[in-house]
């Protein structure tokens, strides 16, 4: 059978169309992805010409002493970095949401100063909460601290103890307002007859909670805990602002990793590879969010 009868008349006009996105997909998505996976095979400094390494990149990462305590180091900070604030993100973001669907005096005010911190540039952001984290007394928490309680100047962003939590605190207080968005969008859509045949046969808030609103927002949630898990995880403005990684690497994620090994460090070959081992972690996320929450929506009706 001919293409032509498979696609019908136009498929030269639909094929037109398809092929400049089709060159941007290979450009900009499939060609450097592509590089980076040969580059993780490869010893490149900048400036000189690659050399074939076969797998030693990876095993000096794994097992070697240069960079293996790092990046070790880096996987425990990366996996905890990236699950407190994706799961606080989607607490506190339902929370956000649930009661912003209620009705109540100066409700579309509200909704317009908790979208602030998502729409702030996010440079703006880290460079304000690292004046209030500032180690002296002229930080903002160190001078309530003082003036309130009498406790001497806390190093928030130097303090292995605080340093990260320090970090995760500007994180999730920024990226919790597009938790809130997105499940407030799937509210809004819920029918109102839902809750009202609920109450009808005695079903309290928890119940019409659990039983309405979660099963009808199961594909939003999926979808933002899955862009948010990638950004989340991907991101180093917070840290590459507040701490560089420190202290001690306690908030030395992949991404930051990959940056002082490839930009600091000058092996190209050696941050690819960083990247590359992260990479099936990401599948397994997407694998799971996709394949094995998404069916289930389509068994409840939604």
């Amino acid at each position: 059978m001919r293409s032509g009868t498979l696609l019908g008349r136009d498929w030269r006009l639909a094929w037109t169309f398809l092929a400049p996105l089709g060159l941007i997909i290979v450009a900009l998505i499939a060609y450097p992805f592509a590089y980076g996976i040969v580059l993780s095979f490869q010893h490149k400094l900048i400036g000189a010409p690659a050399t074939w390494a076969g797998l030693s990149n990876y095993t000096d990462l794994l097992f070697g002493e240069q960079y293996g305590g790092v990046f070790r180091a880096s996987v425990v900070a990366s996996v905890l970095y990236t699950g407190v604030a994706v799961g606080a993100k989607l607490v506190l973001g339902m929370c956000m949401a649930l009661l912003l669907n209620e009705r109540f005096r100066g409700r579309t005010v509200m909704r317009g100063l908790l979208f602030v911190p998502w729409a702030l540039p996010t440079v703006i952001v880290a460079l304000t909460w690292r004046w209030m984290y500032e180690g002296s007394d002229h930080g903002l928490f160190n001078l309530v601290l003082g003036d309130l309680f009498g406790i001497g100047p806390v190093q928030f962003l130097a303090d292995p103890r605080w340093a990260l939590w320090s970090v995760l605190l500007v994180v999730i207080w920024q990226g919790t307002p597009f938790y809130t968005m997105m499940f407030l969008a799937g509210m809004q859509a819920i029918p109102a007859d839902q809750y009202e045949a609920a109450s009808i046969d005695g079903a309290n808030v928890f119940r019409r909670f659990f039983h309405i609103t979660l099963p009808w927002l199961r594909p939003a949630i999926v979808i933002t805990t899955l862009l948010s898990t990638i950004w989340t995880a991907n991101s180093i403005n917070f840290i590459f602002i507040l701490t560089n990684g420190g202290p001690v690497n306690t908030t030395l994620t992949f991404p930051m990793l990959a940056y002082q090994i490839g930009i600091q460090g000058r092996e190209l070959g050696a941050s690819s590879a960083v990247s590359v081992i992260f990479f099936p972690l990401f599948l397994v996320i997407i694998y799971v969010l996709t394949k094995r929450m998404l069916p289930a929506d389509a068994k409840a009706g939604v």
